[in-house]
């Protein structure tokens, strides 16, 4: 489209038309290099420090765990990488940032591998899956089958599995992820936020020794 417009400018005689034609088009490109420019100097200044990626179906409690290992009670959303992130400070020093991407799911609510090649190049250190086992939620297999792609995806990375609004009706899909992922996960009870005080600590003390 560019070289069709700066054909158009230079085979015509130069009109103020053609000046303004030539003048949005160097205007549409200069945004577009400095949009790329920003988004790649955000990505390496994310690669800088710790990063964790939170994954889990839309109404998992994403947001309820995040808030939990940051203590506050909102991320920020950056609009250019389409991420909320939050950062999970200890004696007032930063130590990781949890990211939230908003798009790992298309419209149609299937998984988006798009979304997760775009996630690779931020190289998120650690991969927190969180599934929701209250019997309201989307279907065991469906986040069993999520987990187990983005593992593969994201080969080699430390991976914290947690269980999230576990009441009483949820011994059937805890049952189910230790079938399929061990006993070794987090359980975090329906407004108990002292559950994740836990992983909040796991992940402290990894992050001292790596």
């Amino acid at each position: 489209m560019f070289i069709m417009i700066m054909k158009y400018v230079f085979i015509e005689p130069l009109s103020m038309v053609s000046l303004f034609v030539l003048f949005i088009a160097f205007l549409v490109l200069f945004v577009y290099l400095t949009y790329l420019f920003i988004k790649k100097m955000r990505i390496s200044n994310l690669k800088k420090i710790p990063t964790a990626l939170i994954v889990g179906f839309p109404n998992s409690g994403k947001t309820f765990i995040v808030k939990e290992l940051s203590k506050r009670e909102r991320g920020v959303f950056d609009k250019i990488l389409n991420i909320s992130y939050a950062d999970l400070m200890h004696d007032g020093v930063l130590k990781l940032k949890i990211l939230d991407h908003h798009g790992i799911f298309s419209t149609d609510g299937k998984f988006d591998h798009g979304t997760i090649d775009h996630l690779e190049t931020i190289k998120p250190n650690y991969i927190i899956n969180i599934v929701d086992v209250s019997p309201f939620s989307e279907t065991i297999e469906n986040q069993i089958n999520l987990i187990t792609k983005v593992n593969n995806k994201f080969k080699g990375r430390k991976n914290f599995l947690v269980a999230n609004k576990v009441g009483k009706k949820s011994r059937k899909n805890l049952k189910k992820i230790e079938e399929n992922f061990g006993k070794n996960f987090y359980k975090v009870r329906i407004n108990k936020p002292g559950d994740v005080k836990k992983l909040r600590e796991d992940l402290l003390k990894l992050l001292k020794t790596s």
